[in-house]
């Protein structure tokens, strides 16, 4: 690996990243795009919903974008490998630049339909199967091994403050917009989406110009040989070789399965059939989980790495938690109890997950971290449809029993993990 010397100073807190001046350029770019990125998450639901009033054209479109993303993105992890992966972020992000002002001209004009929002919605997924595995391989080649954890802590955390913060401010954005209640409502809602879909690609500018301008401060020495499919399986069949990898990504495919989407699907199930709060409360537990996550990531970023062997058992702590709220939820329903606990659980989470990627990140070497960080991706976001299907058919028949099953089984799992040395030992060194 050829080394760029440092001109920075020594490690000594959570925000020491920020003195590393390409890593400040791209922390700050990243969180203006990710700020746009949440307001567009609010607006297009709402833009779907006005054309059609049906919700399932909503998780249709939500769906079609989902797919590309899983599908494509082992290929977005070997161009990252192969090219680098500033260059892939940079040509991902001018893909997304030109759909969302796309998409703003269109609703403006008025004259945007279903099928044009689908076509537009593939597209983006598309695009973000290449660009989220490259920003995983982002930074090490900004940082130092010993700032990675600080630099992904700050990641996480403003990742989390976003997914906050930005679904509020769109709803206050169009509701500010199309709020004139004597001008024609059609006309007032098409001027208001379109604002926030061109708001958002003022912040693709923004990060374009970012990533065009800085340059990557320890790059590879080794290029991936072949073709780029030879390159994906060269990538997988690593990291099946390597016992700790093999071991942590099957338990994460476990874990995926049964968790993820009993949670994700009966947090709303939940508040709607059994808290009286309603939508209120799906909003307030989303809440509690999020703070929790940017509390803990900011912890992360502040601590020394934990020591050696303990982060393979505080992956499955992490799971059996959770898997303890969702029993607990399956009986308890009481909006202050089950906020507080996913709080917590949300605290631990985002702590974990810090420690997580920046092990990844320096256990993988520099020349395969696209593919491998892609392919964790991919087991993390490919079996969630599965997940959510499976919690969904089941819910209809027995919410509570949904919970409880999902709960238990992640704890089983988490357990069982433990008899696994491989995974017992999982660590910095």
């Amino acid at each position: 690996m050829r080394l760029v010397p440092l001109n920075g100073c020594a490690v000594t807190n959570l925000f020491s990243p920020l003195s590393v001046k390409e890593f400040r350029r791209y922390w700050f770019a990243g969180a203006v795009s990710l700020f746009g990125d949440h307001v567009t998450f609010v607006a297009l639901p709402w833009l779907v919903l006005k054309l059609t009033g049906d919700p399932l054209a909503m998780g249709t479109v939500i769906a079609v974008a989902a797919v590309p993303r899983a599908l494509f993105m082992l290929f977005g992890g070997a161009l990252s490998d192969r090219w680098s992966p500033r260059l892939v972020m940079l040509l991902s992000n001018l893909a997304r630049f030109v759909l969302i002002v796309v998409l703003a001209t269109l609703t403006y004009l008025d004259v945007i339909t279903l099928w044009m929002i689908l076509i537009i919605g593939f597209s983006f997924g598309l695009a973000d199967a290449f660009f989220f595995p490259a920003a995983s391989a982002m930074p090490p080649r900004l940082l130092e091994r010993d700032r990675l954890a600080a630099g992904n802590s700050l990641l996480q955390g403003t990742l989390q403050i976003t997914v906050v913060l930005g679904p509020m401010a769109g709803g206050l954005l169009i509701a500010a917009l199309g709020g004139d209640a004597s001008a024609d409502e059609r006309l007032t809602d098409r001027v208001a989406l379109a604002t926030v879909f061109f708001l958002d690609a003022s912040t693709f500018l923004l990060s374009l110009w970012v990533l065009f301008t800085m340059r990557e401060r320890f790059v590879p020495d080794k290029q991936p040989a072949g073709s780029v499919l030879d390159s994906i399986l060269e990538g997988l069949a690593w990291a099946w070789r390597d016992v700790p990898l093999r071991i942590f990504m099957l338990l994460m495919a476990g874990l995926s399965l049964v968790f993820r989407g009993p949670f994700m699907v009966g947090i709303p199930a939940l508040a709607e059939a059994h808290l009286p709060q309603g939508a209120a409360a799906y909003g307030t537990v989303m809440s509690a989980l999020g703070v929790g996550a940017i509390i803990g990531a900011l912890i992360a970023g502040s601590r020394p790495p934990l020591a050696n062997h303990w982060l393979g058992k505080m992956l499955l702590f992490d799971f059996l938690v959770f898997g303890a709220v969702m029993c607990l939820m399956s009986q308890v329903h009481d909006l202050m109890v089950i906020s507080t606990v996913v709080l917590f659980a949300g605290i631990l989470d985002g702590y974990v997950i810090v420690f997580l990627t920046t092990w990844v990140q320096r256990h993988v070497p520099a020349e395969r971290l696209g593919r491998v960080m892609s392919a964790v991706m991919f087991v993390g976001q490919g079996l969630f449809p599965i997940s959510s299907a499976a919690a969904g058919a089941i819910a209809g028949w027995n919410l509570l029993f949904m919970l409880m099953l999902g709960g238990v089984l992640a704890m089983v799992l988490a357990l069982a993990g433990l008899s696994i040395r491989p995974v017992r030992r999982l660590g910095f060194t």
